[in-house]
């Protein structure tokens, strides 16, 4: 038997709901053209104007973390920090960022936050383990009943995938044994990066290394977990999965044993490509 909980609905929830009966969208995209970046971008067009595409997500911590530690590293490429005199760090200085052939880090840094908001709230509580069960996202429960994952459907601008996957792009040829002339600036960049971490998290090692690291973290939304013979068939029923459960507005449902291994299988694959 499937099981449900009541759901819980917050200030903000509640807000880009109304919205999204309002305009008639769907509440993702009035939830991503209602977001602003950390140094306050100017809100996004109107969605009905944004291309988008959609991901189907489990929400697995381990998968999530590099993604979630990734915006100090952008940060660094994008501005100049300022340290005092023993070398802590006092903030960062505008500047033009490290300059990206087909990427613009100030353009990169926006869509990866962009994308990052996308996921649903309380994504960043479960990924850094302060809430097990937040509101709002679906949880499989296993027939032993057994927690199999959570799920999501994001909605994400292609745009703002276009120019993370050229991003991505640049890193491969920065890192490589000839990146070019165009690519000297970020060579060094990711050189610098990997010789003072500065933070704990942040990748230690050649530009090869903190290349690889940078894209292992956007895998989650650059790499799709579908894959496999059986890929196809699985997305097809987890989807399934998740629309039986929005359409009863349940935030926990009890999924078959197909259900569950296609659910594992997923995850299988989103690990692989963040490891």
């Amino acid at each position: 038997m499937p099981t449900s909980q009541p759901r819980k609905s917050r200030k903000r929830t509640r807000e880009i709901r109304e919205q999204s009966r309002a305009t008639g969208a769907r509440y993702t995209e009035v939830m991503r053209a209602n977001d602003r970046t950390r140094d306050g971008a100017q809100q996004s067009p109107p969605p009905s104007r944004i291309p988008t595409r959609t991901l189907l997500l489990p929400l697995v911590p381990d998968a999530l973390t590099g993604l979630y530690e990734l915006d100090e590293l952008l940060l660094r490429l994008r501005k100049e920090m300022v340290l005092d005199r023993a070398g802590v760090l006092m903030g960062y200085r505008d500047s033009e960022g490290v300059p990206i052939p087909g990427a613009p880090i100030k353009d990169v840094f926006e869509a990866y936050w962009r994308v990052r908001d996308a996921l649903p709230e309380g994504t960043e509580e479960l990924v850094d383990g302060t809430e097990e069960y937040p509101p709002n996202m679906l949880l499989l429960v296993g027939p032993d009943g057994g927690n199999v994952t959570h799920l999501a459907a994001i909605e994400v601008a292609e745009a703002d995938l276009a120019l993370l996957t050229a991003f991505a792009y640049a890193l491969d040829c920065a890192a490589s044994p000839r990146p070019g002339p165009e690519f000297e600036a970020l060579t060094e960049a990711l050189g610098e990066l990997g010789r003072v971490p500065y933070y704990p998290w942040m990748p230690e090692g050649d530009e090869a290394t903190v290349a690889r690291w940078v894209r292992r973290s956007l895998s989650p939304v650059l790499i799709s977990p579908f894959e496999g013979p059986r890929g196809v068939a699985d997305l097809e029923t987890l989807s399934g999965v998740l629309r039986y459960a929005e359409d009863l507005g349940w935030e926990a449902v009890e999924v078959d044993q197909d259900e569950e291994q296609a659910a594992e299988r997923v995850i299988w694959n989103m690990m692989r490509a963040a490891m």
